[in-house]
């Protein structure tokens, strides 16, 4: 016995590939209303064929005649198929059916009898019915011309496979937000999936580019319906078409970040060449901040004193440097920019000003005989950097004084020359590391021990009464000062 069952079972899986599985059995109540005012004239076969107008409903739906001269059974059921070669008909074009009868009777807008009478026109004709006109009257009478619903379903018919079209940018800024128009005029036909940051406004694509994916989908509106069939056997085929097939089509948006580029300068040189050997545009830190002012970045200056902020989408942007690179200043200037799909990179160019002192040399020589210091005039003095490489050399004017400005660094004051009979005073180190500041300097040259001297005459300095005990006075205070500085050489 159990063998025969396991015969039976086996039997069965072999045949079922074979079996061919109806989708619903007489589940469809197929029926129809005549309209005796209008008469549908079918040429085929060299003959004319009439018959009155029949609006075809299943379950209340509209329907149409599919196989031209075969008679339908009104008021039966039929069976329901979404595949037309579970029918009589194996050779249709079911696209251009699905076509013809969604975008016919029932349509949106489409509420008049003579779309019905042009989409089963166009549905016989389809089918191979050489030629289909239309009376009011079974002999003789008016011809009814439905040429404008026929024209105007044969539009839709060929707009669907139509595609919206944009003139896309090659590429846009992440965070811009466009509108742009479907140069078709076919994307209220059309639904969007696959993207959140994209929507349809009629004839309009609204778009947020995003910093990642910007791919989407445009696909024919679906109302979750599709084609039906309807089969009895020796009877005609009939068609419901309340939504034809899915129709879709991918596009691309290509988007990109925006950047900032700081280039600092040296404001004397107007070049990246330092205005002083021992500073650098190197290491100096900026900030950039979102409109809001808050800080989004802090960066370095690399060597050649650039600086880049990147991964920037479309905003308003302020930079401005923090701390300086050595030997320089901060600048104060803050630079506003907008970063956007046409100013993707903004270069701002940065001015740095040096360090710099204002050095102020007072010479005098020592007169111990007068009790005195005397304002020496044309001494030279040079200014060397640390390895000894001479920058500038200036003399002391008839007061004595020598101006000069250095930028930042550490130099070496030398005395090149003196009169006769007199010493030169020790190498001074001079150090710029604070900007804006005056160094007053004074230096104090003595006489010679007398044997080594050649006699000489002592001037006095002329009477001048009270402003001359002043000037005494003022030079003494210098000696003094100057004496005290002696000690810092190197």
């Amino acid at each position: 016995m159990k063998k025969r069952v396991l015969v039976v079972l086996l039997t069965i899986v072999l045949f079922l590939p074979f079996i061919n599985v109806k989708a619903a059995y007489m589940d469809s109540y197929i029926d129809w209303n005549l309209d005796r005012s209008v008469f549908a004239h079918q040429y085929r076969n060299g003959s004319d064929h009439i018959t009155n107008l029949a609006m075809i409903t299943v379950d209340g739906k509209v329907a149409y005649c599919i196989e031209p001269g075969i008679v339908a059974d009104k008021g039966s059921y039929y069976s329901s198929t979404t595949n037309i070669n579970d029918t009589n008909i194996s050779w249709a074009n079911t696209k251009k059916l699905s076509l013809i009868g969604y975008y016919g009777y029932g349509y949106p807008g489409h509420e008049a009898k003579e779309y019905y009478m042009a989409a089963q026109e166009l549905i016989w004709r389809e089918m191979g019915v050489e030629n289909v006109w239309w009376t009011d009257a079974k002999e003789g009478g008016n011809n009814l011309n439905i040429d404008y619903y026929k024209n105007e379903i044969l539009r839709l018919v060929n707009n669907y496979e139509i595609t919206p079209e944009f003139d896309f940018k090659s590429e846009y800024i992440v965070g811009d937000e466009f509108s742009i128009n479907d140069k078709n005029n076919v994307l209220d036909g059309y639904e969007l999936i696959n993207n959140d940051s994209i929507n349809i406004s009629g004839n309009t694509l609204r778009v947020k580019v995003k910093d990642n994916n910007n791919d989407f989908i445009l696909r024919r509106k679906q109302n979750g319906k599709t084609t039906m069939f309807y089969y009895k056997d020796g009877f005609q085929t009939i068609g419901t078409f309340e939504f034809p097939y899915n129709y879709e089509k991918s596009y691309r948006i290509n988007h990109f970040y925006g950047k900032i580029i700081i280039d600092k300068l040296d404001y004397d040189t107007n070049s990246k060449e330092p205005s002083s050997p021992y500073a650098s545009l190197e290491g100096a830190e900026y900030g950039l901040y979102d409109s809001e002012g808050n800080l989004l970045q802090i960066k370095k200056t690399d060597k050649n004193g650039k600086v880049e902020f990147d991964n920037l989408v479309k905003n308003n942007y302020t930079v401005k440097e923090i701390t300086p690179s050595r030997g320089y200043t901060v600048d104060k200037t803050v630079s506003s920019v907008f970063i956007g799909t046409d100013t993707s990179e903004v270069i701002i160019k940065s001015y740095e000003k040096i360090i710099k002192n204002k050095i102020v040399i007072i010479k005098v020589l020592d007169d111990p005989d007068n009790k005195t210091c005397i304002p020496e005039e044309g001494i030279l003095f040079g200014i060397y950097d640390l390895d000894n490489n001479l920058i500038k050399v200036q003399k002391t004017d008839r007061n004595g004084d020598l101006t000069l400005e250095l930028p930042y660094g550490k130099y070496i004051l030398r005395q090149e020359s003196t009169i006769e009979g007199v010493d030169k005073v020790k190498n001074r180190v001079i150090e710029v590391t604070t900007d804006g500041v005056t160094q007053n300097i004074v230096l104090v040259n003595h006489k010679l021990p007398e044997h080594v001297l050649p006699a000489i005459e002592i001037k006095k300095l002329p009477n001048t009464g009270n402003k001359n005990i002043i000037n005494i006075f003022l030079l003494m205070s210098l000696c003094f000062i100057g004496l005290i500085n002696e000690k810092k050489t190197v």
